[in-house]
C-alpha cells in the first residue's frame, strides 16, 4: 500500500486520526493525501434555490486551505523524525463526503481510506452512526475507521472476523488485508464468533479459508481463532483483548455478520469501545 487518504472534518478527533494515519504512513512508506470536503449548498436540501455568494465560497475555500495546512504541519511535527518521512499532499472539493472522498480516491489511486468518528457518530461503541455508515457504504477503497481512543502501535497481528457464511466473498474481500498484512509483515488471525459449541463443522470451513489463502495469495502468516459467544460485539471485544490484535479487519456483506455487528440489538450497542482501529472491505 503506497497511497493512504485521510477524509478529515477539522472536528475534535481530526487530529488524532491524522496522527495515527502519519505513523501508519512511516510504517509502510506510503504517501499521505490530506482530503476536506467543502461545506457548501451541496450538502443541504434544496441547495439548488440557494444562492451562494461567491465571497462567502472564497472564505470557506480559504479557511480550508489554511487548516489543512496546518494540519499538514502538525502531523510532520509530531511523527517520528527518525522514520520514513512521508510525502503530504493536501486536497479539497466542494460537494458531498462521499461523493468527494471517492472522486478523489480514485482520481489519486488511493489504497486504503482513513476516517474517525464525527461528532455525532458514536464510534466508540461498536455502533456506528450516520456519518460513518455512508462512508462504510459508499467507500470505493478499503476503509480505516479510526476510534478516539486508539493509539497507534507497531501492527503486528490483524484479525479478520467471519460467520464463515460467505466463504467464497471473504476470500475475494481477503485480498487488500492480505495486502496490509505482507506490506507490515503482520500476522494474519481469521477470527471466528461461534455460539454453537457442539457444531464443529466450523472448523473445516475455516481451516479451508485459510488454505485459501495461502494457495490464492501465496501468504503463510495465517493462524486461526475461535472464541465462544452469544454476541458478535462481546465476542470482538475478547479477542482484542486477549489475542492482542492490533487492527481488527471486516468484510462488508449486505447480510449477516457484520449488519449483526452494526444494526443490531441494544446489547450490541452497549457492548463496549472500539479499542482498535476497524479496516472495512468488500
Amino acid at each position: 500500500m503506497k497511497t493512504l487518504m485521510i477524509a478529515t472534518d477539522f472536528s475534535a478527533n481530526s487530529s488524532h486520526v491524522a496522527n495515527y494515519a502519519y505513523r501508519l504512513a512511516q510504517a509502510l512508506e506510503a504517501k499521505l493525501l490530506l482530503c476536506h470536503t467543502l461545506n457548501v449548498p451541496a450538502e443541504v436540501p434544496q441547495s439548488g434555490t440557494v444562492a451562494w455568494p461567491e465571497a462567502v465560497y472564497d472564505d470557506i475555500d480559504r479557511d480550508s486551505k489554511l487548516q489543512l495546512s496546518k494540519m499538514k504541519e502538525d502531523m510532520y511535527a509530531t511523527g517520528n523524525i527518525d522514520n520514513y518521512k512521508p510525502e503530504i499532499l493536501c486536497i479539497q472539493g466542494p460537494g458531498f463526503v462521499t461523493d468527494v472522498v471517492n472522486t478523489e480516491a480514485d482520481r489519486y489511486k488511493a489504497d486504503l481510506i482513513i476516517v474517525g468518528a464525527h461528532s455525532n457518530d458514536h464510534l466508540g461503541t461498536w455502533m456506528v452512526g450516520n456519518h460513518s455508515r455512508k462512508m462504510i457504504e459508499s467507500a470505493v477503497r478499503p476503509l480505516l475507521l479510526v476510534p478516539i481512543g486508539a493509539k497507534f502501535q507497531p501492527i503486528m497481528r490483524i484479525g479478520f472476523a467471519t460467520d464463515l457464511k460467505h466463504i467464497n466473498n471473504d476470500l475475494d474481500a481477503l485480498k487488500n488485508v492480505v495486502l496490509l498484512a505482507r506490506s507490515l509483515s503482520a500476522e494474519l488471525m481469521l477470527a471466528h464468533i461461534h455460539w454453537d459449541v457442539d457444531d464443529q463443522d466450523y472448523r473445516l470451513v475455516i481451516d479451508a479459508l485459510k488454505d485459501g489463502i495461502m494457495t490464492k495469495y501465496g501468504y503463510e502468516k495465517v493462524s486461526v481463532r475461535t472464541v465462544n459467544s452469544k454476541h458478535v460485539a462481546n465476542g470482538l471485544n475478547w479477542l482484542i483483548a486477549h489475542a492482542h490484535i492490533n487492527l481488527l479487519a471486516m468484510a462488508h456483506h449486505q447480510h449477516g455478520f457484520f449488519d449483526q455487528l452494526f444494526h443490531g440489538s441494544r446489547t450490541q450497542q452497549s457492548a463496549g469501545h472500539m479499542p482498535v482501529p476497524l479496516l472495512v472491505v468488500k
